[in-house]
């Protein structure tokens, strides 16, 4: 397996993992994590954004010619209430491409992201994660991370 920065090429595949997250997320939580008709578009031309920012980690793992995850990490501005000692790194695109690669893919992901994100000066990442995404929940968990805050929604319809 290949951890390494992403390219131009890469987004098409990132953005099709993805598209597989968002269509389980909407699973959870229907109203939360529903799926815009045209999101495929509108998070190519992001991704593409997002791979040009210097600010910006954007990870791949490929594995026999074949995309098996990604990662984006981005400088997070701290709460002027809080002082962590240093910079936040929000890892909010996290995807694989099957629940069971959380445990090898993600794991490899997050663990060169956060070794890139420490040379950066960062002092701690926050990763989004569904509530029932309980193979990235466990991966988490595994790799010391720890549940700082949880968002409660309820449908108004």
């Amino acid at each position: 397996m290949d951890v390494r920065k992403a390219t131009t090429g890469d987004i098409k595949a990132a953005v099709e993992l993805v598209e597989r997250s968002r269509r389980q997320f909407q699973k959870f939580q229907p109203t939360f994590w529903r799926k815009a008709e045209h999101s495929a578009a509108s998070t190519e031309t992001f991704f593409t954004k997002l791979l040009a920012e210097p600010a910006t980690l954007f990870l791949v793992a490929v594995e026999s010619n074949q995309h098996q995850g990604f990662l984006i990490a981005r400088k997070f501005p701290n709460p002027p209430v809080y002082d962590p000692g240093g910079d936040t790194w929000l890892i909010d695109d996290f995807c694989v491409a099957e629940p069971q690669l959380w445990l090898s893919i993600g794991e490899a992901l997050l663990s060169h992201a956060t070794t890139l994100i420490h040379e950066h000066g960062g002092v701690q990442i926050v990763v989004v994660s569904a509530d029932r995404d309980l193979a990235k929940t466990e991966m988490l968990r595994r790799s010391d991370l720890t549940i700082a805050s949880n968002w409660w929604t309820k449908p108004l319809r």
